[in-house]
């Protein structure tokens, strides 16, 4: 019967470096880096999880990836590594990499085929580091090649920060005992200046670049130059703290106001007539007569169809729309259609002053773009 693999780690986490190291190999890339490669492999520790990436062109370089690491631990930490936990893939199985394990009495612990969960530490730090070179290629808009760079800064920044297998503790403090330096992080992909010697007296003394990362041989910086599609190492590099990210974040901040249409309609406008405010009406009381009683007995909510000065004046031609002094007068001969009084009214509908000047001001500009367009004749002769 087969068992199923359990959701939680069964066992516990290693008490000091080097008991038992995971390792994955991640590869093909779909492009190659400038210097040719094509895989990464990398060695994570299960006491401090620190983690050592190796770019490779193949996979047969893996054996020569292993042994820098365990020269790097017998050497700086004085640490043999007891255990090397990894899959069945070929370049682990090779002759030449067990009889070497064999050799240093180191114990070689493998998973099932197609049992990744059973190196679950090494493929979750696959998988989380492919998301992260993604997003840094992606938000930067750097070219595709430079993947080799971006997952150099990855396992820099997984090495430098907190990380929950660790309790208090970086992965690099957790190995080295010392507390790291985050002094000169900026954003990958980050534009810089750097100082050159060359130039003439009148030109610049400076050249723009990309930060991609640090150097872990140096106290240096790596920049891309995308004029040369090279990446070197430089140490007088300038950044603009109020111009950072400029280019990536344009449009960001903007802010969108959406407005609906009452309140486009309800908004003054200077060619408005002035809307008067109707009068505030006291709440019913308890000697208010019912609500099914009819309408005709409440003289305040009768409304009055007469037209005010002010419309009988535009309809005469002596005034204008509105106050300002650059509305044209109503044009002679608009016909205005008749007020037609209707002997009940629907309960609550109160016709006021400015909406029948509304309604005027809408002829009057319905008659000067006829006359505009000549739709309509003034003569019998012009009609002719």
């Amino acid at each position: 019967m087969r068992k199923s693999v359990p959701k939680a780690r069964k066992g516990e986490h290693a008490k000091k470096f080097g008991k038992e190291v995971h390792s994955n190999l991640w590869g093909p890339a779909p492009v190659k880096t400038k210097g040719g490669w094509r895989y990464y492999i990398t060695f994570i520790d299960d006491y401090t999880r620190m983690t050592h990436l190796y770019l490779l062109h193949t996979k047969a370089n893996a054996f020569d990836a292993y042994k820098d690491f365990e020269a790097w631990s017998g050497n700086q930490l004085e640490v043999p590594i007891c255990v090397l936990h990894s899959n069945r893939g070929g370049e682990y199985l090779g002759k030449e990499f067990t009889v070497h394990l064999k050799l240093k009495g180191t114990t070689q612990k493998l998973t099932v085929h197609h049992t990744p969960q059973h190196n679950g530490v090494a493929e979750r730090h696959n998988r989380t580091i492919v998301k992260c070179i993604r997003a840094h290629l992606h938000a930067s808009g750097l070219p595709k090649y430079l993947w080799g760079e971006a997952v150099r800064h990855v396992i820099w920044l997984m090495n430098h920060t907190l990380m929950k297998a660790v309790e208090g503790k970086t992965p690099y403090k957790a190995a080295l005992g010392m507390k790291p330096d985050l002094s000169g992080v900026q954003e990958w992909g980050e534009k810089c200046w750097i100082h050159v010697e060359k130039g003439n007296k009148l030109g610049g003394r400076v050249c723009e670049g990309r930060w991609v990362g640090v150097d872990n041989e140096s106290k240096g910086a790596r920049i891309y130059w995308q004029d040369t599609k090279m990446v070197t190492v430089k140490w007088n590099v300038y950044f603009n703290p109020t111009s950072a990210s400029v280019d990536r974040l344009e449009g960001e901040d903007w802010q969108f106001v959406k407005m609906t249409t009452d309140e486009l309609i309800s908004t003054p406008t200077p060619s408005s007539p002035t809307v008067p405010t109707p009068p505030a009406q006291s709440e019913p009381t308890a000697s208010a007569p019912a609500e099914d009683e009819p309408e005709e007995d409440e003289p305040h909510a009768k409304c009055t169809r007469k037209p005010s000065q002010h419309v009988l004046n535009i309809l005469a031609g002596h005034a204008v729309s509105s106050s300002c002094p650059s509305d044209p007068v109503l044009a002679p001969g608009v016909q205005v259609p008749p007020i037609i009084e209707q002997p009940h009214e629907l309960e609550g509908e109160v016709i006021t002053d400015w909406m029948m000047a509304v309604n005027l001001i809408e002829h009057a500009m319905v008659a000067e773009m006829s006359e505009a367009e000549g739709l309509e004749p003034h003569s019998l002769a012009e009609a002719k």
